[in-house]
């Protein structure tokens, strides 16, 4: 299988503060990667490091096969759709408007606009002020701006962040979907450990800028005593979690 994201000792420090530490992450081409983790574990700083938005302090990035670096980095964002905190929109104008003002920043065309709107369940929505938007649709909206141009890799930050149930039920579907509708592989990192449980394939579990775990999700249930079945799962994923954060603890102690 062909791997789409690799880091290798991938490091960020802020002033004498390490926040991701020699991170080996492996992304396999077209599964959804949950990335998980609870708030200020490193999720948002190694995403901004894969989209060249933060300069990593030591180690590298490989996208798409090849080693990011200044020459080549703006190619390797252009097959790269991400979406980091909110979406950037203007409330005064429509969902289709805001849509032609991404397209003709990333240069896609016009034409590519209806398929990503029908793709996240707005093309009904199309002429309406984003202002008039909840907040789950605004967040469709983002993956929609993320999602022109057909990438190959989706880069999403806590995209159901602050979605009521039902918003996020609807973005769950969403993402899991894409691999198949959109043959892209998504990245997605979030602290609402039951949420990626149900919606990621493969899983890389960090804390404190360490990676714990990664790897197919059954596998780490298979491990670990749970079960990924719908209606009952022996262990869930939050209490694998942190027995893993304890086992860290128990041997930076010993």
């Amino acid at each position: 299988m062909n791997t789409i994201v690799k880091t290798h000792a991938l490091t960020k420090r802020y002033g004498g503060e390490t926040v991701v530490r020699e991170l080996e992450l492996t992304v396999p081409e077209g599964c959804v990667y949950g990335f998980i983790g609870p708030n200020g574990a490193g999720k948002s700083t190694t995403m901004k490091m894969l989209l060249g938005l933060a300069r990593p302090s030591g180690g590298s990035v490989t996208l798409l096969g090849q080693e990011m670096n200044e020459k080549n980095r703006i190619d390797l964002l252009r097959q790269t759709g991400s979406l980091i905190e909110s979406p950037a929109t203007y409330g005064h104008l429509t969902a289709w408007e805001n849509m032609e003002i991404v397209a003709g920043l990333k240069g896609v065309s016009g034409e590519d606009i209806g398929r990503v709107l029908e793709i996240v369940h707005l093309s009904g929505e199309r002429r309406r002020r984003v202002r008039e938007f909840s907040l789950g649709m605004k967040q469709r909206l983002g993956v929609a701006q993320a999602l022109l141009g057909s990438p190959r890799l989706l880069i999403l930050d806590e995209p159901t962040n602050g979605l009521d149930p039902e918003g996020i039920r609807e973005m769950r579907a969403l993402i899991a979907s894409l691999p198949k509708r959109c043959g892209a592989t998504v990245l997605i990192s979030s602290h609402l450990l039951g949420e990626l449980e149900m919606m990621a394939d493969t899983v890389g579990i960090i804390d404190h800028g360490r990676l714990l775990w990664q790897g197919p999700l059954e596998q780490l249930m298979r491990e670990r005593g749970g079960e990924v079945v719908v209606t009952r799962r022996a262990r869930s994923l939050e209490e694998i979690f942190l027995e893993l954060v304890h086992e860290q603890e128990e041997a930076e102690r010993a």
